[in-house]
Protein backbone atom coordinates (compact mmCIF):
# COMPACT_ATOMS: atom_id res chain seq x y z
CA UNK A 1 0.00 0.00 0.00
CA UNK A 2 2.85 2.07 0.44
CA UNK A 3 4.27 2.21 -2.67
CA UNK A 4 1.01 2.05 -4.25
CA UNK A 5 0.18 5.75 -2.26
CA UNK A 6 3.87 6.53 -3.30
CA UNK A 7 3.06 6.25 -7.31
CA UNK A 8 -0.23 7.90 -6.49
CA UNK A 9 1.91 10.73 -4.86
CA UNK A 10 3.89 11.19 -8.05
CA UNK A 11 1.76 11.26 -10.21
CA UNK A 12 0.25 14.13 -8.52
CA UNK A 13 3.27 15.68 -7.70
CA UNK A 14 5.74 15.35 -10.45
CA UNK A 15 6.09 12.50 -13.21
CA UNK A 16 10.19 12.24 -11.97
CA UNK A 17 9.68 12.41 -8.95
CA UNK A 18 12.02 9.55 -6.38
CA UNK A 19 10.97 6.92 -4.55
CA UNK A 20 12.33 6.11 -1.01
CA UNK A 21 15.35 3.95 -1.15
CA UNK A 22 13.69 1.09 0.38
CA UNK A 23 10.60 1.12 -1.20
CA UNK A 24 9.77 -2.09 -3.23
CA UNK A 25 10.08 -2.26 -7.39
CA UNK A 26 8.58 -5.42 -8.32
CA UNK A 27 10.28 -7.14 -11.62
CA UNK A 28 7.21 -10.00 -13.14
CA UNK A 29 6.94 -11.56 -16.35
CA UNK A 30 6.22 -15.04 -17.93
CA UNK A 31 8.73 -18.03 -18.48
CA UNK A 32 8.28 -20.66 -21.19
CA UNK A 33 9.71 -24.19 -22.20
CA UNK A 34 10.24 -24.33 -26.45
CA UNK A 35 7.37 -25.97 -26.76
CA UNK A 36 5.56 -22.80 -25.39
CA UNK A 37 4.70 -24.94 -22.07
CA UNK A 38 4.90 -23.13 -18.62
CA UNK A 39 9.02 -23.53 -17.73
CA UNK A 40 9.51 -26.37 -15.74
CA UNK A 41 13.49 -26.03 -15.46
CA UNK A 42 15.64 -24.82 -12.50
CA UNK A 43 15.59 -21.13 -11.51
CA UNK A 44 16.85 -17.94 -13.92
CA UNK A 45 19.66 -15.59 -13.32
CA UNK A 46 19.02 -12.18 -12.86
CA UNK A 47 22.92 -10.65 -13.77
CA UNK A 48 23.95 -6.94 -13.03
CA UNK A 49 26.90 -5.29 -14.99
CA UNK A 50 30.39 -5.21 -12.93
CA UNK A 51 32.02 -1.27 -13.36
CA UNK A 52 35.55 -2.25 -14.83
CA UNK A 53 37.92 0.10 -14.52
CA UNK A 54 39.98 1.84 -17.50
CA UNK A 55 39.32 3.49 -20.64
CA UNK A 56 35.71 2.46 -22.42
CA UNK A 57 35.18 2.21 -26.34
CA UNK A 58 32.51 4.15 -27.73
CA UNK A 59 30.35 2.42 -30.30
CA UNK A 60 32.14 3.11 -33.99
CA UNK A 61 35.51 3.95 -32.81
CA UNK A 62 38.58 0.78 -32.35
CA UNK A 63 37.93 -1.45 -28.92
CA UNK A 64 40.19 -0.36 -25.86
CA UNK A 65 41.03 -3.55 -24.94
CA UNK A 66 38.89 -4.20 -22.18
CA UNK A 67 35.36 -5.83 -22.10
CA UNK A 68 32.90 -3.01 -21.53
CA UNK A 69 30.46 -4.63 -19.35
CA UNK A 70 30.74 -7.83 -17.69
CA UNK A 71 27.76 -9.18 -16.08
CA UNK A 72 27.57 -11.42 -13.01
CA UNK A 73 25.05 -13.06 -10.99
CA UNK A 74 22.94 -11.29 -8.50
CA UNK A 75 19.81 -12.95 -7.54
CA UNK A 76 17.80 -16.14 -8.67
CA UNK A 77 14.55 -15.25 -9.86
CA UNK A 78 12.16 -18.44 -9.36
CA UNK A 79 8.83 -18.83 -11.44
CA UNK A 80 6.09 -20.54 -10.65
CA UNK A 81 4.05 -23.93 -12.00
CA UNK A 82 2.62 -21.55 -14.50
CA UNK A 83 6.01 -20.00 -15.26
CA UNK A 84 5.13 -16.71 -13.59
CA UNK A 85 7.25 -14.36 -11.36
CA UNK A 86 7.24 -11.39 -9.38
CA UNK A 87 10.68 -10.29 -8.38
CA UNK A 88 10.94 -7.78 -5.65
CA UNK A 89 13.70 -5.31 -5.80
CA UNK A 90 14.05 -1.89 -3.93
CA UNK A 91 14.13 1.49 -5.28
CA UNK A 92 17.98 1.86 -4.16
CA UNK A 93 19.07 -1.27 -6.46
CA UNK A 94 17.26 0.28 -9.37
CA UNK A 95 18.27 3.93 -9.46
CA UNK A 96 14.71 4.78 -8.92
CA UNK A 97 15.62 6.93 -5.27
CA UNK A 98 17.70 9.09 -7.80
CA UNK A 99 20.17 9.23 -4.99
CA UNK A 100 23.66 9.44 -6.09
CA UNK A 101 26.38 7.01 -4.01
CA UNK A 102 29.11 4.83 -4.82
CA UNK A 103 27.89 1.36 -6.40
CA UNK A 104 30.50 -1.44 -7.96
CA UNK A 105 27.39 -1.10 -10.99
CA UNK A 106 28.37 0.32 -14.42
CA UNK A 107 24.80 1.27 -14.84
CA UNK A 108 22.10 0.89 -12.18
CA UNK A 109 19.22 0.20 -14.25
CA UNK A 110 20.95 -2.56 -16.68
CA UNK A 111 20.06 -5.97 -16.05
CA UNK A 112 19.53 -9.38 -18.19
CA UNK A 113 17.76 -12.74 -17.32
CA UNK A 114 19.12 -15.40 -18.27
CA UNK A 115 17.79 -19.52 -18.81
CA UNK A 116 19.69 -22.08 -17.51
CA UNK A 117 22.29 -22.44 -20.62
CA UNK A 118 22.03 -25.76 -22.46
CA UNK A 119 24.70 -27.30 -24.47
CA UNK A 120 26.03 -23.90 -25.03
CA UNK A 121 23.09 -22.22 -26.09
CA UNK A 122 22.20 -18.58 -24.48
CA UNK A 123 18.44 -17.63 -24.08
CA UNK A 124 18.06 -14.15 -22.14
CA UNK A 125 16.51 -10.50 -22.18
CA UNK A 126 18.56 -7.54 -21.65
CA UNK A 127 16.80 -4.66 -20.50
CA UNK A 128 17.22 -1.17 -18.56
CA UNK A 129 14.19 -0.15 -16.13
CA UNK A 130 13.71 1.71 -12.65
CA UNK A 131 10.23 0.96 -11.40
CA UNK A 132 7.80 -1.22 -11.63
CA UNK A 133 7.73 -3.47 -14.97
CA UNK A 134 6.16 -6.45 -16.59
CA UNK A 135 9.24 -8.71 -18.85
CA UNK A 136 7.87 -9.63 -22.58
CA UNK A 137 7.46 -13.92 -22.35
CA UNK A 138 11.38 -15.49 -22.17
CA UNK A 139 11.42 -18.65 -24.72
CA UNK A 140 13.86 -20.82 -24.77
CA UNK A 141 14.69 -21.67 -28.63
CA UNK A 142 15.08 -24.60 -29.79
CA UNK A 143 17.19 -23.56 -33.26
CA UNK A 144 17.87 -27.05 -34.64
CA UNK A 145 21.03 -25.52 -36.01
CA UNK A 146 22.33 -27.59 -38.70
CA UNK A 147 26.20 -27.17 -40.42
CA UNK A 148 26.54 -29.70 -43.92
CA UNK A 149 28.87 -29.24 -46.73
CA UNK A 150 27.77 -27.09 -50.08
CA UNK A 151 29.62 -26.15 -53.03
CA UNK A 152 32.79 -26.38 -51.31
CA UNK A 153 31.62 -24.49 -47.65
CA UNK A 154 29.27 -25.56 -45.21
CA UNK A 155 25.23 -24.28 -45.12
CA UNK A 156 23.84 -23.34 -41.78
CA UNK A 157 20.20 -23.96 -41.61
CA UNK A 158 17.87 -23.59 -38.17
CA UNK A 159 14.65 -23.10 -37.15
CA UNK A 160 13.48 -19.47 -37.31
CA UNK A 161 12.22 -18.25 -33.32
CA UNK A 162 8.38 -18.29 -33.28
CA UNK A 163 6.44 -15.33 -32.49
CA UNK A 164 5.92 -14.38 -29.14
CA UNK A 165 3.72 -11.77 -27.43
CA UNK A 166 4.68 -7.96 -28.85
CA UNK A 167 8.11 -9.25 -29.43
CA UNK A 168 9.41 -7.77 -33.25
CA UNK A 169 10.38 -10.03 -35.83
CA UNK A 170 13.90 -11.56 -34.71
CA UNK A 171 17.00 -10.29 -37.07
CA UNK A 172 19.93 -13.53 -36.99
CA UNK A 173 23.67 -13.02 -37.05
CA UNK A 174 25.89 -15.35 -38.80
CA UNK A 175 29.43 -15.74 -36.98
CA UNK A 176 32.43 -17.97 -37.34
CA UNK A 177 34.88 -17.79 -34.88
CA UNK A 178 38.23 -18.90 -34.19
CA UNK A 179 40.94 -18.37 -31.23
CA UNK A 180 41.23 -14.64 -32.72
CA UNK A 181 37.54 -13.73 -32.11
CA UNK A 182 35.32 -13.05 -34.42
CA UNK A 183 36.32 -14.75 -38.26
CA UNK A 184 33.44 -13.60 -40.32
CA UNK A 185 30.12 -12.26 -39.94
CA UNK A 186 26.59 -11.97 -41.50
CA UNK A 187 22.88 -10.34 -41.08
CA UNK A 188 20.00 -12.48 -42.33
CA UNK A 189 16.44 -12.91 -42.05
CA UNK A 190 15.94 -16.38 -42.88
CA UNK A 191 16.89 -19.67 -41.69
CA UNK A 192 20.10 -20.73 -43.85
CA UNK A 193 23.92 -18.97 -44.60
CA UNK A 194 26.65 -19.97 -46.03
CA UNK A 195 30.17 -19.97 -45.22
CA UNK A 196 33.10 -20.34 -48.16
CA UNK A 197 36.77 -21.14 -47.19
CA UNK A 198 37.88 -17.18 -48.27
CA UNK A 199 35.74 -15.69 -44.93
CA UNK A 200 37.50 -18.53 -42.76
CA UNK A 201 41.08 -18.38 -44.07
CA UNK A 202 43.68 -20.12 -41.50
CA UNK A 203 41.77 -19.18 -38.07
CA UNK A 204 41.38 -22.25 -36.56
CA UNK A 205 39.35 -23.64 -34.95
CA UNK A 206 36.33 -22.15 -36.75
CA UNK A 207 33.27 -22.75 -35.01
CA UNK A 208 29.68 -21.03 -36.19
CA UNK A 209 27.04 -19.47 -33.76
CA UNK A 210 23.74 -17.98 -34.92
CA UNK A 211 22.34 -15.38 -32.62
CA UNK A 212 19.10 -14.27 -33.31
CA UNK A 213 17.50 -10.50 -31.57
CA UNK A 214 14.46 -8.73 -31.16
CA UNK A 215 14.88 -4.91 -29.39
CA UNK A 216 11.20 -3.28 -28.24
CA UNK A 217 9.76 -1.12 -25.60
CA UNK A 218 6.82 -1.09 -23.18
CA UNK A 219 5.80 2.03 -21.74
CA UNK A 220 3.42 2.58 -18.46
CA UNK A 221 2.46 5.41 -16.77
CA UNK A 222 5.90 6.70 -14.88
CA UNK A 223 7.29 3.45 -16.08
CA UNK A 224 9.23 2.59 -18.91
CA UNK A 225 10.86 -1.15 -20.51
CA UNK A 226 13.73 -1.38 -22.97
CA UNK A 227 14.75 -4.83 -23.63
CA UNK A 228 16.55 -6.98 -26.01
CA UNK A 229 15.36 -10.50 -26.47
CA UNK A 230 18.79 -12.39 -27.10
CA UNK A 231 19.02 -16.22 -28.15
CA UNK A 232 22.01 -18.14 -29.16
CA UNK A 233 22.12 -21.42 -30.69
CA UNK A 234 24.62 -23.69 -29.32
CA UNK A 235 27.91 -23.68 -31.86
CA UNK A 236 28.34 -26.05 -34.28
CA UNK A 237 31.89 -27.13 -35.96
CA UNK A 238 32.28 -26.30 -39.43
CA UNK A 239 33.65 -29.41 -41.10
CA UNK A 240 36.18 -27.88 -44.03
CA UNK A 241 39.58 -25.53 -43.63
CA UNK A 242 40.16 -22.39 -44.99
CA UNK A 243 42.40 -20.36 -47.15
CA UNK A 244 45.21 -17.96 -46.76
CA UNK A 245 45.39 -14.98 -49.10
CA UNK A 246 47.80 -13.58 -51.60
CA UNK A 247 47.74 -10.44 -49.30
CA UNK A 248 48.63 -12.03 -46.30
CA UNK A 249 51.52 -9.98 -44.63
CA UNK A 250 52.12 -7.45 -47.40
CA UNK A 251 51.92 -3.93 -47.23
CA UNK A 252 49.54 -1.44 -47.78
CA UNK A 253 49.26 2.21 -48.75
CA UNK A 254 46.59 5.19 -48.50
CA UNK A 255 47.28 8.88 -48.93
CA UNK A 256 49.57 9.21 -46.60
CA UNK A 257 52.08 6.56 -48.04
CA UNK A 258 53.31 2.92 -47.42
CA UNK A 259 51.90 1.10 -44.38
CA UNK A 260 54.77 -1.63 -43.83
CA UNK A 261 53.91 -3.90 -41.83
CA UNK A 262 49.81 -3.43 -42.83
CA UNK A 263 47.89 -3.91 -39.59
CA UNK A 264 45.26 -5.07 -42.16
CA UNK A 265 46.81 -8.03 -43.88
CA UNK A 266 48.38 -9.24 -40.59
CA UNK A 267 46.00 -12.05 -40.12
CA UNK A 268 45.07 -10.79 -36.19
CA UNK A 269 41.65 -9.94 -36.90
CA UNK A 270 42.14 -6.83 -34.68
CA UNK A 271 40.53 -3.63 -35.40
CA UNK A 272 42.86 -0.98 -36.24
CA UNK A 273 42.05 2.45 -37.42
CA UNK A 274 43.23 3.24 -41.02
CA UNK A 275 45.92 5.83 -41.07
CA UNK A 276 45.28 9.52 -40.90
CA UNK A 277 46.91 11.60 -43.48
CA UNK A 278 48.48 15.05 -42.93
CA UNK A 279 45.61 17.01 -43.15
CA UNK A 280 43.52 15.09 -40.56
CA UNK A 281 40.53 13.34 -42.97
CA UNK A 282 39.42 9.78 -42.99
CA UNK A 283 40.70 8.03 -45.87
CA UNK A 284 38.98 7.12 -49.00
CA UNK A 285 40.77 4.71 -50.73
CA UNK A 286 42.98 1.72 -49.41
CA UNK A 287 45.87 -0.24 -51.75
CA UNK A 288 47.07 -3.90 -50.91
CA UNK A 289 50.69 -3.97 -52.58
CA UNK A 290 51.39 -7.69 -53.79
CA UNK A 291 54.94 -8.31 -53.57
CA UNK A 292 54.00 -10.91 -57.11
CA UNK A 293 51.48 -10.78 -59.51
CA UNK A 294 48.51 -12.69 -59.31
CA UNK A 295 44.88 -12.91 -60.90
CA UNK A 296 42.69 -12.15 -58.40
CA UNK A 297 39.31 -13.73 -57.63
CA UNK A 298 37.55 -12.32 -54.44
CA UNK A 299 38.45 -9.65 -51.71
CA UNK A 300 37.30 -9.97 -47.91
CA UNK A 301 36.59 -7.16 -45.86
CA UNK A 302 36.27 -7.78 -42.48
CA UNK A 303 35.35 -4.78 -39.81
CA UNK A 304 34.40 -1.77 -42.01
CA UNK A 305 32.07 0.77 -40.61
CA UNK A 306 29.57 2.54 -42.95
CA UNK A 307 29.96 5.67 -43.63
CA UNK A 308 26.45 5.79 -45.61
CA UNK A 309 23.20 3.73 -45.01
CA UNK A 310 23.81 2.28 -47.95
CA UNK A 311 27.31 1.80 -50.00
CA UNK A 312 28.80 -0.27 -52.52
CA UNK A 313 32.84 -1.71 -51.99
CA UNK A 314 34.43 -1.29 -55.68
CA UNK A 315 37.86 -3.18 -56.14
CA UNK A 316 40.43 -1.94 -58.73
CA UNK A 317 43.66 -3.65 -59.91
CA UNK A 318 46.88 -2.11 -61.28
CA UNK A 319 50.23 -3.88 -62.93
CA UNK A 320 53.65 -2.08 -62.26
CA UNK A 321 51.93 1.30 -61.80
CA UNK A 322 49.82 1.26 -65.15
CA UNK A 323 46.26 2.19 -64.99
CA UNK A 324 43.51 1.13 -62.86
CA UNK A 325 40.90 -1.07 -63.79
CA UNK A 326 37.46 -2.43 -62.43
CA UNK A 327 37.59 -5.68 -61.35
CA UNK A 328 34.18 -6.10 -59.53
CA UNK A 329 31.96 -5.03 -56.70
CA UNK A 330 30.33 -6.26 -53.65
CA UNK A 331 26.28 -6.28 -53.73
CA UNK A 332 24.83 -3.13 -51.90
CA UNK A 333 26.26 -3.04 -48.31
CA UNK A 334 22.99 -2.00 -45.75
CA UNK A 335 24.05 -0.53 -42.86
CA UNK A 336 23.15 -2.60 -39.66
CA UNK A 337 19.89 -0.74 -38.09
CA UNK A 338 20.40 -3.03 -34.65
CA UNK A 339 23.84 -5.06 -34.36
CA UNK A 340 24.61 -8.25 -32.85
CA UNK A 341 24.07 -8.44 -29.04
CA UNK A 342 27.75 -7.85 -27.40
CA UNK A 343 28.69 -7.34 -23.86
CA UNK A 344 32.05 -6.98 -25.13
CA UNK A 345 33.26 -4.73 -27.58
CA UNK A 346 36.18 -6.27 -28.29
CA UNK A 347 34.56 -8.91 -29.59
CA UNK A 348 32.61 -6.77 -32.06
CA UNK A 349 32.52 -3.07 -32.90
CA UNK A 350 28.82 -1.95 -33.18
CA UNK A 351 27.72 -1.60 -36.68
CA UNK A 352 30.99 -2.96 -38.08
CA UNK A 353 30.46 -4.74 -41.44
CA UNK A 354 32.22 -8.07 -42.94
CA UNK A 355 32.02 -7.47 -46.74
CA UNK A 356 32.64 -10.14 -49.46
CA UNK A 357 33.26 -9.01 -53.28
CA UNK A 358 33.72 -11.77 -55.74
CA UNK A 359 35.99 -10.42 -59.24
CA UNK A 360 35.12 -11.15 -62.63
CA UNK A 361 36.01 -14.32 -64.43
CA UNK A 362 38.27 -12.62 -66.72
CA UNK A 363 40.78 -10.61 -63.70
CA UNK A 364 44.37 -9.34 -65.12
CA UNK A 365 47.46 -9.88 -63.91
CA UNK A 366 47.65 -6.97 -60.93
CA UNK A 367 50.12 -6.38 -58.08
CA UNK A 368 48.25 -3.25 -56.64
CA UNK A 369 44.53 -4.02 -55.57
CA UNK A 370 42.26 -0.90 -54.59
CA UNK A 371 39.03 -0.66 -52.69
CA UNK A 372 36.83 2.18 -51.86
CA UNK A 373 33.65 2.18 -51.08
CA UNK A 374 30.69 4.54 -53.00
CA UNK A 375 26.91 6.07 -52.25
CA UNK A 376 25.26 4.19 -55.42
CA UNK A 377 21.95 7.01 -55.24
CA UNK A 378 24.70 9.83 -55.73
CA UNK A 379 25.54 11.08 -58.66
CA UNK A 380 28.42 10.97 -59.35
CA UNK A 381 28.90 8.42 -56.65
CA UNK A 382 29.50 10.09 -53.48
CA UNK A 383 32.92 7.81 -51.77
CA UNK A 384 32.96 6.79 -48.84
CA UNK A 385 35.37 6.42 -45.82
CA UNK A 386 37.42 3.69 -44.26
CA UNK A 387 37.95 5.05 -39.95
CA UNK A 388 38.80 1.40 -39.43
CA UNK A 389 38.98 -2.51 -40.39
CA UNK A 390 40.11 -5.59 -39.17
CA UNK A 391 41.35 -7.19 -42.14
CA UNK A 392 41.28 -6.58 -45.93
CA UNK A 393 42.30 -10.61 -48.02
CA UNK A 394 42.72 -10.72 -51.64
CA UNK A 395 42.64 -14.21 -52.49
Amino acid sequence: MRHLLMGLACAITSAGCALEPESPVFLSGTVLESDGSPWRGAPLTLMRPRRLDGPQPIPGQAPSGRLTLAYEPWALVTPDAQGLFLHELTARDTGADQLARPSPWASLSAFQLHLPSLDGARDFLAFNFMRDVDLPPLRRWDSQLRASEDSGGVRLTWVDVPPLADIPEHGYFVQARGESGVVWSQEKRSGEAWLGPEMLEDFAPPLAFVQARAEGWRDWFLSVLEYVDVHEAPPVPLPFTGRIPFSRGQPCETDDGVVDPCPFTDGKLESAQVPTPMYGSLEQVLIIRLREPVHPRRVLVRGHNSTFMEEVLHVEGSLEGGAWQPLGQDTLIVALDTPPHTDDRNTQVAFERDVDAPLREDTPLVDRVRIYTAKPSSNPPMRGYFHQLREVSVF
